[in-house]
């Protein structure tokens, strides 16, 4: 049970907690690397799902400088990136959103309560697919990539005029630890997360399935 009138504010991941997107991310990271040896790639995805909420540029520049030790891979990374986008973009739009979550979020908008999205998607891709799908107008502010997830909640606390109570519904460890630096509650969005351990790390009375039986008072 959530007591939303706790509040002052409230922070969202977007890939697992407002859409069901983090399977169509994982799967883009091996499509965009069409070239690279398959068991390096496979490598390459595990440590993306480890490691979710950091931004596609750091982890392609991982795989190149750190997995493969290419020195002036900057061309490479480009067209990794590119082909993701490419791949990703539509799928943005198109796919489900987690179960209960826009319902939630209308209920918080009529409430008059200040949201705000922090990804770690591409930020003017991420605005754009908020727009097309039109629910923009529910955030203040929506952040994403190359700033991480603690600079971009950082950026959301830094705003506020007073101390103030902020709630943080994520589904991987940097937005837990991004929770936890600026002193929020954190409330981990579980069953579309890929965060093995997410479980062992959060506590356990501050877990949900998903938005669609979430109690508020």
């Amino acid at each position: 049970m959530i007591n939303i009138d706790k509040y002052d504010f409230f922070i969202f991941d977007c890939d697992g907690v407002i859409l069901d997107s983090n399977k169509l991310k994982s799967n883009a990271f091996t499509e965009a690397l069409p070239d690279e040896p398959p068991d390096l790639v496979a490598e390459f995805v595990e440590y993306h799902k480890a490691n979710g909420g950091i931004s596609r540029y750091e982890k392609f520049k991982y795989y190149f400088e750190d997995m493969k030790k290419q020195v002036e891979a900057e061309a490479k990374i480009e067209k990794a990136l590119n082909n993701f986008a490419a791949i990703v973009s539509q799928g943005l739009i198109s796919c489900n959103y987690i179960p209960g979550v826009l319902e939630f979020i209308e209920n918080l908008f009529k409430l008059n309560k200040r949201m705000f999205v922090v990804s770690g998607s591409d930020e003017n891709e991420l605005i754009q697919v908020f727009i097309k799908r039109g629910i923009d107008h529910y955030f203040e502010k929506i952040y994403g990539s190359p700033a991480n997830k603690a600079e971009n909640t950082s950026k959301v606390v830094s705003n506020m005029k007073k101390p103030i109570i902020g709630l943080f519904f994520g589904d991987s460890k940097s937005d837990y630890d991004a929770a936890k630096k600026f002193g929020m509650d954190f409330v981990f969005v579980k069953d579309y997360s890929e965060w093995e351990n997410g479980l062992e790390i959060t506590d356990h009375k501050n877990t949900i399935s998903s938005f669609e039986k979430i109690l508020l008072t």
